[in-house]
């Protein structure tokens, strides 16, 4: 590698990590708290109560009518979620309302075997957790911008991602020392080695969690230059995929029921199991049935008119080409909640690395300067004495 080349390259990675180091710190320990957001809204939480053993399950439509006579907003939105194992009870959540007393909902816990109600408590939340939600998704930067920077941000992480593997490269004969901390190694050395091991063991994780952070916010850019410039735009659902689409009731007809939309929707795409089922608030508004097993990476879902008794839209639909699973996939790897718990501990530390990189650069950075005033001061001080 040329001299000059590697001196521009150690200046880019240099001063990318030095201007951005403390934001990507707090961006990667933000990530890192919310791959076990799960397990931290369930700290403190009473157990779940326990139902009848077994696999036999109820209507859906009976599970939700139980729920819904026990629930403080009766009218609200209700998401299903369907037991895991036998023994589990489902979840029927209610909604609350945004920004108003009880807004994060209430959860009703229903035998799935007998519709009895087992249970009904307030949603878990946690005031860290959001913060951190919009910390890590926008730097608390409202609208579009504040995504765009974060964006731009898993960009920067690849440049330096990259540039850190090329300056890493070791020496012919060298290779061993660039896998290792040795033991002797004191001040710059230790800084040193430190960075450069730790990076390179962690090198292919680091990489795929940054490129899949940049390709949330940048999705059609990164189809584009995955099929180099081949790709079509995604399809657009024409409606806010937070909402759903608009449907219009139907005078004298009775809308299809939880049981119908799930039917419906199997029957378009058999053998792949149901996750939840969330019935709407108010008569213009879709059912959604979510698909796909937990962990297993790509998450289904469809929108089912209950007037027209069909379906509407379905985000990322099982067998779909293989350009769009993999664009599906970018979020569930991102967040640890596909390939199983090593990866998502794999995630978890990789969201540690920023703030290690930026600690040992900013001391290598200042251990440097001091060397070289101490080299300079003699020279300094002979043309002070002539």
């Amino acid at each position: 590698m040329p001299a000059t080349f590697r001196r521009a390259l150690f200046q880019v990675h240099l001063w990318t990590g030095l201007t951005l180091g403390i934001v990507l710190a707090v961006l990667g320990l933000s990530g890192s708290i919310l791959v076990y957001d799960t397990e931290i809204l369930a700290f403190g939480q009473k157990p779940a109560p326990q139902a009848s053993q077994g696999d036999f399950v109820m209507p859906l439509d009976a599970l939700m009518a139980a729920a819904r006579e026990r629930a403080p907003g009766k009218r609200a939105q209700a998401t299903l979620t369907l037991p895991e194992q036998a023994g589990a009870a489902a979840v029927v959540r209610f909604q609350g309302p945004r920004g108003g007393p009880g807004a994060r909902g209430t959860d009703v816990f229903v035998d799935p075997a007998t519709a009895t109600v087992l249970d009904v408590r307030p949603a878990p939340s946690s005031a860290l957790l959001a913060f951190m939600h919009q910390l890590h998704g926008n730097l608390l930067i409202g609208g579009r911008e504040g995504r765009q920077v974060v964006g731009w941000l898993g960009v920067a992480m690849l440049v330096l991602g990259t540039s850190g593997l090329v300056l890493w490269w070791p020496k012919r004969g060298q290779w061993r020392l660039g896998f290792i901390v040795r033991r002797n190694a004191r001040g710059y050395r230790l800084y040193r080695e430190l960075h450069g091991a730790v990076g390179i063991w962690a090198f292919v994780v680091f990489m795929i969690v940054s490129f899949t952070g940049a390709a949330i916010v940048f999705p059609e850019t990164v189809r584009s230059t995955v099929t180099l410039g081949n790709a079509a735009p995604a399809a657009s659902p024409g409606f806010s995929l937070r909402t759903g689409p608009r449907v219009t009731p139907v005078a004298g007809e009775k809308p299809l029921g939880l049981d119908g939309a799930v039917a419906l929707v199997q029957r378009a795409y058999p053998g792949v199991p149901v996750r939840a089922v969330s019935a709407p608030a108010r008569p213009d508004q879709a059912t959604r049935v979510t698909l796909g097993s937990p962990n297993a990476g790509v998450v289904s879902t469809a929108f089912i008119d209950p007037w027209q008794k069909k379906i509407v839209y379905v985000r990322n639909p099982p067998g779909a080409p293989a350009l769009d699973n993999f664009m599906a996939l970018q979020r569930p790897v991102h967040d640890g909640s596909t390939w199983g718990p090593v990866w998502r501990a794999l995630v978890f530390m990789s969201g540690l690395l920023p703030a290690l990189f930026v600690t040992t650069g900013i001391v290598m950075w200042i251990k440097k300067r001091r060397a070289r005033r101490i080299v300079s001061a003699p020279k300094v001080l002979e043309g002070v004495e002539a």
